[in-house]
């Protein structure tokens, strides 16, 4: 893991050295790009002709409204037609040497501006208009936000994980769940280049966004407004990635960095012997099963025949604690490059990039849980936690143009990621048994996604302008989780220093493999055209999708020590060797509902109209119809037969309406209203009635939940005075039918209940939301000195009046939880924050040298668990964070980047009532990057 591989350095050179030249000519001339668009729809115009005066140069519109001009240094005057449109002149067109330029233009429908022959605008005006984020912000149909590549490079994000916490509503939950507009991670969903992904994570809804590493991102925007085209499962909001596409110059980039974080220098990290290639985040096959290990070891087996198969996958309980070295610095490391090209004598192009990193951290967590009695607490353990994290992102794709007015291209990405963590537990507990334990816990966690898609664009003359677009993909999403292991000691008493075999805690050893597979595909037409004298927009489409999921798992567990194996530490007695003397017990604890297989079958067929009512104002109506049948059946690994009793065969048939009205009040300032119906869908693991344990608790999914539904208004006014700066104010109320939420079951006696999804009876949310980017050097004679800042405020209510069912574990029929339970009967939603803030100051100088960027990030406080039994609700307390970077650029091709995170380290900590049940410091991180580009 610390030494240098010689392949890595000679490829890197070989690229390096075959790209230069290549690179070094590309540079020679500049590029003029950007899309030409409707002004009314914001649609693109297919074959627009741009002339540049003066010249024989030209271009045509591509099949997303995409033009190309190379061009020498200096200013031009540039000419826009396209049929049943205003012509446009746009002067004073400004090309700077070694760089890419961008101008969107937008035209009027000939229908609106009927006596104009001609449109004549200048550049700078123009890019007032339509800029970046801000120009799809601006266009879309829906209430959106967004950030681009290049705010994302001002900020020390290494994931779109961390460039998601700039967005307006946004955060991040555990470093890698979108919570949008404050709502829990299963309300909000994320797709990849306008494709769903299936997720890696057993136990969440969501794809986790950690696993697509920044330097592969184009844009990321959170849709906020439901539309027809979206999935009907939309709550909080639409994650909407998008990843780099096919560039209209030569280039090569690469990075490296190294980066720290202060944690490490005053603790030692706790640690394990793991695999060969963990650094790459794949297990090596060292903590997997043996191949033919068979399915039951039966409880009549001999300790030699237990022996005898426990040798086979022997395992390593031993733990040792490292201090800070060059091993334990944060790696990064991109290369990409790509370049248009001629394919069959037809306009093509590539792009390839590859990025990895590699981090380290520890820090110390206080863990408490009370009980119900004054004076009395079921544990309060200190733990120190080492975590390795790996990611290994691969993106490629493809374009070729069979046609001036078609485009065929192919995208495909690979992310591979890992958690490795090394867990030190120590304190007293008092739940079934008393004492004072010790717990060491080992967990290696690799996750892949492969996503391929292919799609098919071309201009079609049905109704007018428009654009038929087909597409098909595939993706595949693993989880491996292989030989968690876990031991429990006991002393007792505190100032004891023999511990001994905790027979009541969890000596065990953890197997879990997850395959998930998503075919999709889907045709849609988007066409523009006058309709009794107004221009009207029609999308419509149809979409089906076929997805499976094979999830299985393996318990082992160590019972039943001899009083002389008790003394024996875990390390030595977990061996075969005292399984064969009788000094520990080696079983096979699978449950009967440690495996299941889901199947998700959809499909849906959706139209929205858009028309103008005036020239001012436009109207937009929607309707999916979604059909989903999703099937989970539940096997016994060990038996192999599966319990129809606990079958799940969930189909149904939603209409889905939504409405918007958009009001361009002036050419700065619009208004957009919003109405929809929605869904809330229960996911694979939300209805598998499997437990997973740690620790501390066990989670469990339940087999009767049923879909729920949404009612959702927003509203948004926006001003755009200026290029690069916007303000808006906007709000949103939301009505949940059945809403799926998280509670602990009831336990009898002193312990931690479970915790596991439920159908609430009802809820609502409502919030104001704030937006504002502003150029500073109108008020402080500092040009290039800007803020950006957006703020949502949000309430939620769960009203809880109504008994629900639940599933225990046993049996095969649910059990109705009474409102009584719950501690509290009105509370927040699950996760939702009373407020989120992001705010950034940045400045750069004329020449673009340097940058310097300061940002901030808060969260209120949110409801983590819900309470029952009479233990009150659990509240993770709000946050402050202060990141700050620095970019220099040293030469045309060569910059510098510094960046600081987390500069408060404020604590995650986590109240019930008085008490601090979770509370610890990620640390400071410090990091710098050099970067070459050319």
């Amino acid at each position: 893991m610390k030494r240098i591989h010689p392949q890595a350095v000679a490829l890197t050179a070989i690229v390096l050295g075959l790209a230069l030249p290549a690179a070094s000519k590309a540079q020679e001339s500049s590029v003029l790009q950007g899309r030409v668009l409707d002004a009314t729809t914001g649609q693109p115009l297919i074959g627009a002709q741009i002339a540049v005066l003066e010249s024989d140069l030209g271009a045509v519109t591509d099949v997303d409204g995409r033009y190309r001009l190379g061009l020498p240094v200096g200013s031009y005057d540039l000419r826009v037609v396209y049929l049943g449109f205003t012509n446009k002149t746009v002067t004073d067109v400004s090309i700077e040497a070694g760089r890419s330029n961008f101008l969107d233009i937008s035209l009027q429908p000939e229908a609106i501006e009927a006596d104009a022959i001609e449109v004549v605008i200048s550049a700078a005006e123009e890019r007032g208009s339509v800029l970046g984020a801000l120009a799809h912000q601006r266009r879309a149909t829906n209430v959106v936000n967004g950030i681009s590549a290049e705010e994302i490079a001002r900020a020390p994000a290494s994931s779109a994980a961390d460039a998601i916490t700039r967005v307006q509503s946004a955060s991040i939950v555990d470093g890698r769940y979108v919570y949008v507009r404050g709502l829990g991670e299963r309300y909000s969903t994320a797709q990849l280049d306008g494709s769903s992904l299936p997720t890696p994570e057993p136990e969440k809804r969501v794809l986790p966004l950690d696993i697509f590493p920044a330097g592969m991102i184009e844009s990321l925007f959170t849709v906020k407004s439901y539309t027809a085209d979206l999935p009907g499962d939309f709550a909080g909001g639409l994650v909407d990635i998008r990843t780099k596409d096919i560039p209209h110059q030569p280039f090569l980039s690469f990075s490296t960095g190294l980066g720290y974080n202060t944690n490490l220098s005053g603790l030692d990290r706790p640690s394990y012997a793991g695999g060969g290639l963990d650094w790459l985040g794949f297990d090596d096959g060292t903590r997997n099963l043996p191949a033919g290990f068979p399915d039951d070891i039966p409880a009549t087996a001999s300790r030699e025949e237990v022996a005898n198969l426990h040798g086979r996958f022997e395992g390593d309980f031993r733990t040792t604690s490292e201090s800070f070295d060059f091993g334990d610095t944060n790696k990064s490391f991109g290369l990409s490059f790509g370049a248009p090209a001629q394919w069959f004598s037809r306009d093509a192009g590539y792009l390839l990039g590859v990025s990895y990193s590699h981090s380290a951290n520890v820090r110390e967590q206080e863990e408490f849980y009370p009980a119900l009695e004054e004076g009395r607490f079921q544990y309060d353990y200190d733990t120190r936690l080492g975590i390795r994290e790996v990611s290994l992102g691969v993106t490629g794709s493809a374009a070729l143009d069979p046609t001036p007015t078609s485009r065929l291209s192919w995208k495909t990405i690979f992310t591979q990621t890992a958690e490795d963590e090394a867990r030190f537990v120590s304190g007293p507990f008092d739940q079934s048994t008393t004492g004072f334990g010790r717990i060491t816990r080992f967990q290696f966690v690799e996750r892949s996604l492969f996503s391929t898609k292919l799609l098919l664009d071309h201009k079609t003359g049905f109704l007018g302008d428009g654009k038929l677009s087909w597409d098909g993909s595939y993706a595949l999403a693993l989880r491996n989780e292989p030989d968690t292991r876990q031991s429990a000691y006991v002393a007792p008493t505190f100032d004891s220093d023999e511990f001994f075999f905790n027979e009541a805690g969890n000596n065990s050893r953890f197997f879990s493999e997850l395959t998930d597979h998503l075919m999709q595909g889907g045709v849609e037409l988007a066409s523009g055209f006058d309709f009794l004298g107004r221009r009207t927009t029609l999308d419509a489409g149809a979409r089906g999708g076929y997805r499976t999921r094979d999830f299985g798992a393996r318990r082992f567990s160590y019972e039943g020590a001899s009083p002389e194996g008790r003394r024996i530490p875990a390390a030595r007695l977990f061996t075969s060797e005292n399984i064969r003397l009788g000094n520990i017990q080696f079983l096979d604890d699978t449950q009967p509902n440690d495996e299941y297989d889901g199947t998700e079958r959809s499909a849906a067929g959706y139209a929205s109209l858009g028309i103008g009512l005036t020239d001012d104002v436009r109207l937009t109506a929607g309707m999916r119809v979604e059909w989903n049948e999703t099937e989970v059946l539940s096997f016994n690994p060990r038996a192999g037969d599966r319990s129809e009793t606990l079958r799940v065969d969930l189909g149904t048939v939603e209409p889905l309406p939504t409405l918007t009205l958009q009001w361009q009040a002036t050419d700065e300032q619009s208004v957009r209203i919003a109405a929809s119906r929605t869904i809330v869908r229960p996911q694979f693991r939300e209805l598998a009635p499997f437990r997973y344990d740690n620790y501390l608790e066990s989670t469990l999914g339940n087999p009767f939940l049923g879909n729920g539904e949404i009612y959702n208004v927003d509203a948004r006014w926006a001003l755009f005075p200026s290029p690069g700066e916007v303000l808006s104010i906007g709000g949103f109320y939301k009505v949940f039918n059945d809403p799926i939420e998280i509670v602990r079951l009831p336990t009898g006696g002193n312990n931690v209940g479970t915790p596991e999804p439920y159908n609430a009876p009802r809820a609502e949310t409502y919030g104001v939301e704030v937006e504002v980017r502003h150029d500073l050097a109108r008020w402080i004679p500092l040009a290039g000195l800007g803020l950006s800042a957006n703020a949502a405020l949000a309430e939620s209510e769960v009203v809880q009046d109504e008994p629900v069912e639940v599933f225990f574990g046993g049996g095969s029929t649910a059990t109705l939880l009474n409102p009584e339970v719950f501690s509290n009967p009105s509370r927040p939603l699950f996760g939702q924050s009373p407020y989120l803030v992001n705010a950034s100051l940045h400045y750069t100088t004329g020449s673009a040298a340097t940058q310097a960027t300061l940002l901030y990030n808060a969260v209120g406080e949110r409801l983590a668990e819900v309470g029952t039994n009479n233990f009150d609700d659990i509240y993770e307390q709000a946050r402050h964070t202060l990141d700050a970077t620095l970019d220099q650029r040293l030469w045309s091709w060569v910059a510098l980047k510094v960046s600081a995170s987390n500069l408060t380290d404020e604590p995650f900590e986590f109240r019930l009532g008085d008490d601090v049940t979770r509370r610890y410091r990620p640390g400071r991180s410090l990091a710098i990057k050099a970067s070459y580009s050319f």
